[in-house]
Order: C-alpha cells, then structure tokens, then sequence
C-alpha cells in the first residue's frame, strides 16, 4: 500500500474516447446517414431506427485529419503529465486502419520531442520498441484433436525472417512491480527525432513484408497485429522517475461471422489446400478466427458489463493492453467504417458504444526510489531490534518462514523483499542504456528468440552440408562392437550392424554406451522361450 501510494499520483475516472473515421470511395447504403457526430441507421425493410453518437466523426475530408484533431492533442497532454496513453485502430479490412495509425506513429514522435524540447529541465530518455503478433495457420493438437490457431509474437526491430519459420515467438512475463512486459523485446534509446522516426520507419517496413505473407502457406501467417510502444523516462532533480509510455496499437481487419469476403476467406483457403485434401474447418468456422481480436472484443464486453473476472490472459497482446482498457492509463479507439454494409457498419459500431462505456482510472507513473528505500530502512530497523536481529546483510534468502512466525518477521521478510525489488528496478534506466548501446554497435545478441535461423539447401552450401554430415564419433568400447552394446548370440551378427551404424551418426560417450548394454542385456533375458530375438539400438 506504501509503494501503491508513492507510485502513483491523484487518481481520476476517464472513459475510453472514441471516434469514427468513415472510408472514402465507398458507396454508401442509404439506410446509413451521418449528421455530425451522430449516425442514423434505419434496418433495411422495416421502420425501425437507431441513432448512435460519438465524440468525433471524420465522414469526409473536410472534417480534417484524425491525428490532428482527435489522436495528437491527447498524446500531448498525456505525454506532459506522465500518463500512459494507448491508441488503437479497429475496423473492418480495407477501411485505411494501417494508414491512420502509421500517420499517428509519426505523429506521436514528433510531439514526444516536442514536449521534451520545452523549458524543463530534467534529465530524460526516449526508447522504441515494436511488436508484431501473428496468427499461425491452425495446427491439429494432440490432445483434442481440433485444428488450432496460436499466436506468436515477434520483434519487428531485428531484420526480417523472409521465409524463416516461426521458433515460438516472445513470451509475455508479469512483473509483481511494473505488470506485464515482452521478455528479450529489443528496446533502443532514441536522442533525436530523425533517430527514432528511422527506428519507427524499419518497424513498419518489417510489418509490411510480414503482412505480404498472410495466406500464402508453408508456415506463413494467416493474421498480423503491430504494436509500436514509446516510452518517455523523465528524472527529476529530487530523484523522482517519471515514466509515460504510448502504445500505438494497428489490429487487423475485422471480420463479420459468416461473412466470405476478405483477406481471411484467402488464407483459409491456402491452408485447405495444403492439409492433404482434407480441409481442417470451414473458411469462417473456429480454426480461422482471430484470437487476438476475440480476446480484445471479450475484454470489453466484460468491462462494458463490469464483470468480476476480465479475461485479460486469453491472449499475449490483451495483456499489454491491460493498462488501456480499465487499466490506469488513457485510451484512444479510432474506429473506421466504410458505410457500404448495414451488418457490418452497424456492429462496429455498437462495438465503439460498447467500448465508450469502459472506465479507467488514470493517475501520473511517477517513483522515487530513494525515499521508498529510507523509509524501508527505518522500518527494518526497527523490527530488527524488536525481534533481537541485525539489520546488516539482510536477505530474503537466508529468511525461512514458517507457520509458527510471528506477523513481524513476516513483516521484515516482505520489507527486505520490497527493498530487493526496488534496488532492481532503480537500475532499469542504466540497464536499458547498455542494451541499446549493444543494439546500436551490432554486438552478438546470440540466437533470435521469435524465428529459426533460415537453414540452406545442400545444393546451395555443400561445404556446409558436408560438415554437418561428419559429426565426431563415439569412442569405441571394444575393438568387435563400436557401440558398446552386449549383442545377444542368436541373430548378432544384424544387430552388431545395426549398432554400429547408430555409434556413426551419434554422439554417445562411452560410458553412456556401457550403460545402455547392460539395459540392452537385462531386455534380453526377459524376452524367455524366443528364438532369434535381438536387441535394437535404442536412442
């Protein structure tokens, strides 16, 4: 409760803003009027209307640019007071999302240096990070036997895989402190402007080319989510760090159930016509829906209808998104319509009604680290001399709790914990400065964590691939068997060749070997009454 009060700053209730962007040079249904922020919907054959306002509607040109009036001012604000932002795109396929929010990227860069180039006066660091979540094409589980979708999340800094398979992508961690983060995410310091917009610029190139390879089979992504994440860090004179973070948040195109258009009827199906002739699901049936998106739309339903359980872990990228949707930070939803579908217009924007319902509480992200550790201290120090101890060298490892301890030596462990923590996170900044600079330098971050490395053809790199053939052999036991293993007498003689053939092509030591024969042995004498019976080389 100390450190929830020193973190976080005055507390208010803000509602999620949303606005509407209608796509140009679409027909529009007649049953669809827009008048000012309100649209009109009237059902097709029958006399029923609703009208559904918002805060800001962009239906033509000449009601400006959504990143100036709607996306820009808010960034600003929030950025100044030390807020988290998130802004986030959704809409239906080919309504401008992409377009939209790689002008807000842009955008959010140049009023993040804007602000920091002001009278301030504090120290300050600008970082970069970009995420790229895919939807594998579904694969059968073991388990269950259904076709199942996954999602993979992959760093769009580091240069683009091409063809390479997917290694399983970055994991999503929880911190006890600072709430979820994506563990081995490339994150580099940015000192101007022209810096960080080149960052954002290879960001957006990886997530093009990555986009180009939704359907087209042999492991390629069916779906393509990006995330591009500015962090601002702020150290004032007294020690205080404040830190305000702006997620920029591009979902892929929405897709009505039962609906066979767009991109998601392609890629389904290329996946049919790879799986053997025999088709995992129909072309809009479960294996083939958006996990990423049913996840977002659950979690504001549930906030919507404030439910006790948000399912915030049913996916990767929903629980990054745990701060903008009923979280502490400020979110911004551009939602984009083409206003030639009454179902679809008309869901997506009950969709932005629904969001526009969701409460957050916002506050400043602001900590010093300093104060908290002395205030700590003083604390330890004195249950330290109540329960007869020394506060020198005091480790939560060396403090073994039991059901007989008292509530003050559960009060000193989680105090010393606190302190550990705290000593971590103060070095966050320092930390973050090495990585980037190893970033910038090109030094060997070791293998990629999100994709395989792409393996040539033999034909292409036979030095290679002959090098890759002749792996050392074992050390052999006996002059008669290179194995090790104890051959039964009766059909020895194939064994033997069996087992030496393996002692070629395998690294097993000797005493492994050795280890194996009298196993070898003991399965021998069980198999009793059969004639001829030989031991095969186990690996």
């Amino acid at each position: 409760q100390r450190l929830a009060t020193s973190t976080l700053g005055f507390m208010r209730d803000e509602a999620v803003r949303v606005c509407v962007r209608c796509c140009p040079g679409r027909a529009q249904v007649p049953s669809i009027k827009v008048s000012g922020k309100t649209f009109e919907l009237q059902r097709p054959k029958t006399t029923l209307t609703k009208k559904i306002g918002f805060d800001e509607v962009y239906s033509s040109a000449s009601d400006g640019c959504i990143c100036d009036g709607f996306l820009s001012p808010a960034i600003r604000s929030a950025v100044s007071a030390g807020e988290h932002i998130t802004a986030m795109s959704f809409g239906a396929s080919q309504t401008g999302k992409t377009t939209t929010m790689c002008e807000a990227t842009k955008a959010a860069v140049s009023d993040v240096f804007a602000i920091l180039e002001g009278p301030q006066g504090d120290e300050h660091m600008v970082t970069i990070s970009a995420l790229l979540s895919a939807i594998t094409p579904p694969a059968q589980s073991h388990m269950t036997g259904r076709q199942i979708c996954h999602e993979v999340l992959l760093d769009a800094l580091l240069p683009h895989g091409g063809d390479a398979e997917y290694r399983g992508g970055l994991h999503v961690r929880e911190h006890p402190r600072t709430g979820f983060f994506v563990e081995g995410l490339t994150t580099v310091v940015a000192a101007t402007e022209a810096e960080a917009l080149q960052y954002v610029q290879n960001a957006m190139t990886h997530f093009e080319l990555e986009k180009q390879r939704c359907g087209s089979g042999g492991g390629a992504p069916l779906r393509v989510h990006s995330l591009v994440t500015i962090k601002v860090w702020r150290r004032k004179a007294d020690g205080t760090e404040v830190v305000s973070e702006v997620q920029l948040l591009d979902l892929a195109g929405w897709q009505r159930a039962g609906s066979s258009s767009g991109n998601n009827t392609k890629a389904a199906n290329r996946v049919d016509k790879v799986s053997k002739g025999k088709p995992a699901a129909a072309a809009n049936g479960p294996a083939f829906e958006d996990l990423v998106i049913k996840a977002v739309m659950r979690v504001c339903d549930s906030l919507e209808q404030k439910m006790s359980h948000i399912p915030y872990r049913d996916s990767k990228l929903t629980r990054l998104l745990c701060n903008a949707l009923g979280g502490k930070g400020l979110c911004l939803l551009a939602l984009h319509v083409g206003l030639d579908s009454y179902e679809e217009t008309e869901a997506m924007l009950q969709f932005g009604k629904r969001v526009s319902a969701i409460r957050n509480s916002v506050c400043e992200n602001s900590i010093n680290y300093a104060s908290l550790q002395a205030s700590n201290g003083e604390r330890i120090r004195h249950l330290c001399k109540a329960l007869g101890r020394n506060p020198e060298g005091l480790k939560t490892g060396g403090m073994a709790m039991s059901m007989a301890s008292t509530d003050e030596e559960v009060e000193l462990r989680d105090l010393v914990a606190e302190c550990e923590s705290l000593a971590s996170l103060s070095q966050q900044w320092e930390n973050t400065q090495r990585a980037s600079q190893r970033f910038k330098s090109g030094e060997d971050m070791g293998p990629r964590l999100d994709r395989k490395p792409v393996r040539a053809h033999i034909s292409e790199a036979p030095q290679a691939a002959e090098v890759a053939v002749q792996r050392p052999r074992a050390p052999r036991a006996e002059a008669g068997n290179k194995s090790g293993y104890e051959v039964p007498m009766e059909g020895g003689a194939e064994g033997a060749g069996a087992c030496n053939e393996m002692s070629q092509h395998s690294d097993i030591s000797a005493t492994s070997c050795n280890e194996m024969s009298d196993i070898g042995n003991k399965l021998a004498q069980l198999q009793l009454g059969r004639k001829g019976s030989r031991l095969r080389p186990m690996s």
